[in-house]
């Protein structure tokens, strides 16, 4: 497949694997803290630059005003998820702006809480997609364009901001901000990474080196007409495993941002992610649920401590046991020809009609339906 845009920039550093040394973990988790503050630093400074003083920015995100100090002072003192708050926040002021200069509608909380529902009522990745880019339109490109095609095992997904081509440096930034936002939605749609094969922003080179940020971690392609990014197109074809009821407790985390749930290589979970990952391979290995006690142990603290952490996260070990089920059940329905039976089975129920029971209060149709819904069309 031809690559549209420059060559590659910069590459991912894959070296923290499960080997990696204590001091190899430290310099990542250093580097990736030097990558999340650099953003933030690059957003409220281009914010300010646009709309004047951050207190009132700072404000709408729940953080104290900047007063007489250094802003990289301040920036440094910010938790993880309050500098993507902060950043989200700064990035949204500057779509607004963009948009106003275009003559485009502004983009209202509303309109990105109807995507967001439409997207947990798909089956597959491909038609959460499909949705999204008829939610795009219908909100009369407020979000901007978005388009997708897949050509072999590659998919790219096209956003179009619908400005003219790479200009400023706020522009870059809202672009790039974006892609990283729309991969991680999509990431967490389906409960699995999404490596970004590459990524291209229509700008020029020298517009992005301007933001002075730390290595990205995925290949970057530049001034070749489009922005986005590519990933394996054999990901559409996954089932969408969250409900809309999950969307209120969606991570913060994107590729700039964290990105524990979205790359296999990330720093390590929160806990409700590290019991869903104990929970799920051993359903997937061994067609059994652990009991909670068992995940304490493993975790290596009491089940008291665990239960109060995972109800500060809002959930419990009940939500997840069942989240892991119905991941599991819409793979094997979708990517397999099991008796329903052996589908129950491997997903530790008693028998088969408990787990149709389960499977109809989760999509509201039997389980053979949804197969049968799941099968590609002639």
């Amino acid at each position: 497949m031809h690559l549209r845009g420059a060559m590659p920039l910069i590459k991912v550093d894959r070296n923290s694997g499960e080997g990696a040394t204590a001091q190899q973990d430290f310099e990542r988790h250093a580097g990736e803290r030097r990558r999340e503050e650099r953003v933030t630093l690059c957003a409220l400074g281009l914010y300010r630059t646009a709309a004047g003083p951050l207190d009132a920015l700072l404000a709408s995100v729940q953080l104290p005003p900047l007063g007489a100090g250094a802003l990289a002072a301040y920036v440094s003192g910010l938790s993880v998820p309050q500098m993507a708050r902060v950043t989200a926040r700064a990035v949204a002021q500057l779509v607004a702006q963009d948009n106003r200069m275009a003559g485009r509608p502004v983009l209202r909380p509303c309109d990105w809480r109807v995507i967001l529902y439409s997207l947990s009522g798909a089956r597959t990745l491909r038609e959460a997609i499909g949705r999204c880019m008829e939610c795009f339109e219908a909100i009369d490109w407020r979000c901007g364009r978005m388009d997708m095609r897949a050509s072999g095992d590659v998919a790219e997904l096209s956003l179009d901001a619908m400005r003219p081509a790479g200009k400023t440096a706020a522009g870059c930034l809202i672009d790039l901000f974006g892609l990283t936002q729309i991969h991680a939605l999509l990431a967490w749609l389906i409960g699995r990474p999404i490596e970004i094969r590459h990524a291209a922003l229509n700008h020029e080179e020298c517009v992005f080196q301007a933001l002075d940020l730390p290595d990205i971690s995925f290949p970057i392609l530049f001034a070749g007409g489009w922005s986005g990014f590519a990933f394996d197109a054999a990901m559409l074809d996954y089932p969408v495993v969250r409900t809309a009821d999950e969307l209120a407790d969606r991570p913060p985390d994107s590729l700039l941002f964290g990105g524990s749930l979205l790359t296999e290589g990330g720093r390590a979970a929160d806990t409700a992610e590290q019991v869903r990952r104990i929970a799920l391979r051993s359903l997937s290995e061994r067609q059994r649920l652990p009991a909670f006690a068992e995940i304490a142990a493993t975790m290596g603290g009491s089940g008291a401590t665990l239960r109060r952490r995972l109800v500060r996260q809002g959930t419990s070990y009940r939500q997840i046991r069942e989240s892991c089920r119905r991941e599991l059940a819409l793979d094997l329905l979708s990517r397999t020809t099991l008796p329903i039976e052996v589908v129950a089975a491997r997903l530790d129920y008693c028998d088969s009609d408990a787990f149709r029971q389960a499977f109809r209060e989760w999509t509201g149709v039997p389980p053979s339906s949804y197969r049968q819904a799941m099968r590609p069309v002639a």
